[in-house]
């Protein structure tokens, strides 16, 4: 039996949920071809902005298949599924006759480069959503936190993703991106755990600069000073007294080197779409 909600990128009827999303057939078939073929779109208007519905979601694939994304489809989803089963009963076939001596590991592709983009773009999903979640941050209005998110966005799902629960080494690696890749491993070596982490969060979401009003600078300036003196408390207790500056300088140069490369080139399209949908 049909689900008769909307679809969550078109607007359309829902035919149920397609990787993670209540979605139409139409959606969910661009989004797993799009996937599949590692497809690169560019936006036929240049701004990335363009009405996605009913009547014009076949338009502008790139805009179509961002706002995928910015609904929550699960891009990694399309890969755990299985192919046909003549394509199966083949590869074995052919693995029988021609057992591998070695499998040496395949050249990156602008294929599969598009494809751990897209997986990276629901971990950054993932990492926007859990910052919403944040205590101190839950408590500010959606207006201030939104423009505090288009600004720290980039730091929030660099310090996540370098202590993400899965290895994500080879969505790194995959994308061909030196300078991402180096950003990742400089957070990695601060080895915070589950507490500090959340800490850390809260000193970058409780930046008085960024505040929208003079009344939600002195509310940022309380958030930021109990995070800095619970980060403080905690890392005694471990009796690391030097944990507390590695922390702060480790998050200062997050601060300082709001990373331009390629993924954040992609991500700033999207970023804006996603604060819309959660």
């Amino acid at each position: 039996m049909s689900n008769l909600s909307a679809c969550a990128v078109c607007g359309d009827q829902s035919s149920g949920k397609h990787y993670g999303v209540a979605c139409c057939d139409g959606c969910s078939c661009f989004f797993k071809r799009s996937v599949r073929r590692g497809s690169s779109y560019a936006c036929i208007a240049l701004a990335g902005n363009c009405v996605v519905d009913k009547a014009r979601r076949n338009w502008c694939p790139s805009c179509r298949f961002r706002r995928c994304l910015a609904v929550g489809m699960n891009a990694a989803a399309v890969q755990e599924e299985r192919g046909p089963r003549n394509q199966q009963v083949t590869l074995y076939r052919n693995a029988r006759r021609h057992p591998p001596l070695s499998a040496p590991a395949p050249s990156p592709t602008p294929h599969s480069q598009a494809l751990h983009f897209q997986i990276l773009a629901q971990i950054l999903v993932t990492c926007l959503r859990q910052a919403k979640a944040n205590e101190l941050f839950a408590l500010l209005e959606r207006c201030q936190q939104d423009a505090i998110l288009q600004v720290v966005w980039s730091e929030i799902f660099v310090l996540r993703a370098s202590h993400w629960s899965l290895d994500i080494s080879a969505m790194i690696e995959g994308c061909g991106d030196e300078q991402l890749k180096r950003l990742i491993f400089e957070a990695q070596q601060l080895k915070a755990d589950v507490l500090e982490l959340n800490f850390m969060e809260t000193l970058i979401l409780s930046r008085k600069e960024l505040a929208i009003s003079a009344q939600y600078g002195v509310i940022l300036g309380s958030h930021s000073n109990a995070a800095l003196v619970s980060l403080a408390r905690y890392t005694l207790q471990q009796s690391n007294y030097l944990r507390f500056g590695q922390l702060l300088l480790g998050l200062r140069q997050l601060c300082l080197r709001r990373f331009d490369c390629e993924l954040s080139c992609m991500f700033r399209t999207v970023v804006r779409d996603i604060l819309k949908t959660i």
